[in-house]
Parts: C-alpha cells; structure tokens; sequence
C-alpha cells in the first residue's frame, strides 16, 4: 500500500511526538501517577508502528481493518482515561462520595444518549454500511468525550474540589481534541465519502493535526517538574473521612425532615 508523502509526514510526526511523550512520562514520573493515560500513549505508539508495517506489507482490506480495530481500542482507552480524571479530582480520599457517585453516573447516562441521538440522526453519504457505522461511531465518541470533559468542571465547580496541575493539563488536551472532533466529525457527516475522498483525507489529516498539537502540548507541560506534595498523615486521612461521613449522615437527616 502506497503512502502519500504528507501521510509519511505525518506518521513520522506522530511517532515521535508518541515517542517523546512516553520518554516525559517515565522520566518526569507521571506514568505511575496515570497509568491509564500512559497505556493509551504506549497503545498510539505501538499502533503507529503497526499500522506503518502494515500499509508497507499489507494490502489495502488488511490496513483498513487493522486500523478500524485499533481505533476501537483507543476509544476505549480514552473513555478510561476520562474514569481516571475523575477519580483523581472526585476521589481525594480513595472512595466516592454518593453525591458525587450519582452526579457521575447522571452525567455518564445522559452524555451516552445525547451521543446516541447525534449518531442517529447523522445521515453520511457512503457506499458501504461500514463507513457508515464507522463515522457515526466517531461522532458518538466525540460528543460523548466533550459532554464528559465538559461535565467534569462544571461538577468539581459545584462541589468545591480543586483540579491537581497534571490532571487539568491532561484533561484540557484531551477535551479540546474531543471538541475538535466533534467539528470535524460533523463535517465528515455531512460531506460524506465522494468518490475520491477529498473531503474525508483533509478533515483526516486536521483532526492528525489538533492531535499532534496536543502531544506537543502534553510533552511540553508535563516534561516541567511537578510540585512535591506533602504525603497526608493516618491521622489526617482518619479525620477527614470521619467528617465526610459526618457530613452524609446530617444530609441525610435533612433530607429526610423535607
């Protein structure tokens, strides 16, 4: 399989940015403190060797279902890396707060429908069902990251939890490339696949382009040294999760006095 040589750029590009961020991650220490996110840069960087081996040994049903399959799993690590977001700001202690707990799982079920119904109502101009099922899918999993992101400041805003330095620059990367692929998605909803594949290459090659902004965005602040923090005594962990269960049970009172 021929590669174009903006698509060779491109790949070298990514490489290197999945390479130099996995490089920041191990030496800055920031792969134990997320593991998660570091699992989905090892995952791109393995998935871009591939796939490059791939379009140089494989034909072109071969690259096409690799590279779908690939992209199944990092849907999946990014929705698991939007879990760990939110246990690091919702979960300063080790466990939820009900409040909390039920605010995210509302926040999860309503953002999966809205999703669903973007999906749904999105009617792409293709030849075959796949590429059909494929652009729905990528516009489902944007709208659905964005609502998440967007979600998360608007709950730790509400209840009052501050963001830590690398949870709010990983997170900021991360909704913004959601974001712009809600944008670009949108467009390939509407333009389609033509014959040539005009549009779809270009809007492609943008959505490459906001990723790689992000990966230079991510080596670029997380490569600065992290603040030490002050490890919390057994004690203070202790009373504080005396008061928050305090806390929940005089809710729960007034609750029930309504």
């Amino acid at each position: 399989m021929h590669l174009a040589r903006v698509d060779l750029l491109y790949w070298t590009a990514g490489f290197l940015g999945h390479f130099v961020l996995f490089i920041v991650l191990w030496v800055r220490r920031r792969a134990k403190e997320f593991p998660v996110f570091t699992t989905w840069i090892t995952a791109n960087l393995a998935r871009t060797v591939v796939l490059f081996i791939v379009s140089r040994l494989g034909g072109r049903a071969l690259y096409y279902y690799t590279y779908w399959d690939l992209a199944i799993l990092d849907t999946l690590l990014q929705f698991a890396i939007v879990y760990e977001m939110y246990s690091k700001i919702f979960r300063p202690l080790g466990i939820w707060a009900p409040d909390v707990r039920k605010a995210f799982l509302w926040l999860l079920s309503s953002s999966l429908a809205v999703a669903a119904a973007f999906a749904m109502l999105a009617r792409p101009h293709t030849r075959l069902w796949m590429q059909a099922a494929v652009i729905k899918g990528n516009l489902f999993s944007s709208v659905c990251m964005t609502e998440l992101f967007v979600g998360m400041v608007a709950l730790s805003v509400k209840v009052g939890l501050p963001w830590k330095a690398d949870v709010a620059r990983i997170s900021q990367g991360l909704g913004a490339y959601s974001l712009f692929g809600v944008i670009i998605e949108a467009g390939n909803s509407y333009f389609g696949l033509d014959p040539n594949l005009q549009a779809y290459q270009i809007l492609s090659r943008l959505r490459m382009t906001v990723y790689l902004c992000c990966l230079a965005y991510w080596a670029t602040v997380l490569s600065k040294p992290a603040r030490e923090s002050r490890e919390m005594s057994l004690e203070l962990r202790d009373e504080l999760s005396k008061l928050q269960a305090r806390v929940e049970y005089d809710l729960q009172r007034i609750r029930g006095r309504r």
